[in-house]
């Protein structure tokens, strides 16, 4: 789900598939039907998995995973990710009984599709104007749920069950249509662009993908106010560490408050609008986080109530 830069991205219209030796141009889609669903790597990774176990010649996640994968695969190709095949290998070799406890769960991942079309349906009656782009279901190093550009999404599937990844692609979707510049690169901006797809995500799918920084504010919402408050103007930087993504955190807190901190302002701007449909189409682009905090009013309302 880790953003950053995405939003000085141009939303494209098509992403380059490679599969072999042949090219498929895969659509950005405005029919919630019409959508790319790609599941074929979960198949692939397993291939590479158990030939890996079986003393193969060679590194089966280069020949059976990589070269064969989709460009959801490609792009997971970072260095925060997959890295490179024999990275992918030694951590798979190292946690093999990890691997194992979910195959079961990442191979009836496509089940879920009609579950997911429905999400889509949903947003596309909120927001006429919402594109599909095509969603990867990959196996990385159990190190990221999901990330999207405006060109695609790529799920790690090992890092999702079954029950929740249509929660995930809602939120994942909400990212591909926000159109949010990264205008001040402070820690506001960034909780409000993951909050609001956190809220927008639960309202077409019905539930956060990831609740423990919500069941974490309850009965703290003061608090968590007031020390975000302090950090909010955090620069890039400057460690977004007790808020996003990870690493040393105060308070035996969770990772990713700060997208509580995000929903409940944009939940405070939702709340706030007469018209739902423009305030759907406002908190997707918003243009100035400092603004869009002024307008939804949260703040004061909170200073009232606690």
């Amino acid at each position: 789900m880790r953003i950053h830069l995405l939003y000085t991205l141009f939303f494209a219209l098509c992403a380059f598939e490679t599969i072999g030796q042949s090219k498929q141009i895969i659509t950005v889609e405005t029919e919630p039907g019409m959508a790319k669903l790609v599941y074929s790597d979960i198949d692939n990774f397993w291939i590479a998995f158990d030939k890996t176990f079986s003393n193969y010649n060679g590194n089966a996640f280069n020949d059976e995973y990589i070269k064969n994968g989709s460009d959801g695969v490609r792009n997971f190709m970072d260095n925060e990710r997959i890295v490179s095949a024999d990275t992918l290998k030694s951590f798979v070799l190292a946690n093999k009984s990890k691997y194992e406890a979910v195959r079961r769960n990442t191979v009836s991942l496509s089940s879920t599709e009609k579950q997911i079309r429905s999400v889509y349906h949903t947003f596309k009656n909120l927001f006429p104007q919402s594109k599909f782009p095509p969603v990867y279901f990959v196996i990385g190093r159990f190190n990221t749920g999901g990330t999207a550009t405006p060109a695609y999404q790529i799920i790690g599937a090992e890092m999702n069950e079954p029950n929740n990844i249509t929660h995930i692609v809602a939120h994942e979707l909400i990212h591909s249509n926000q159109n949010i510049p990264y205008k001040y690169k402070i820690l506001l901006e960034q909780c409000i662009i993951e909050g609001s797809a956190d809220f927008l995500g639960e309202l077409i799918s019905g539930k956060i993908a990831n609740t423990a920084a919500y069941e974490y504010a309850k009965g703290r919402e003061k608090f968590l106010w007031d020390d975000f408050v302090k950090d909010q103007n955090l620069g890039e930087d400057d460690s977004f560490s007790n808020w996003l993504y990870g690493g040393e955190r105060k308070d035996k807190r969770p990772q990713d408050v700060g997208y509580y901190i995000g929903y409940v302002i944009t939940k405070a701007f939702y709340e706030k609008a007469t018209d739902k449909q423009l305030a759907i189409n406002e908190i997707l682009n918003i243009s100035d986080c400092k603004e869009f905090l002024s307008k939804s009013s949260y703040a004061p309302s909170l200073a009232k109530t606690n």
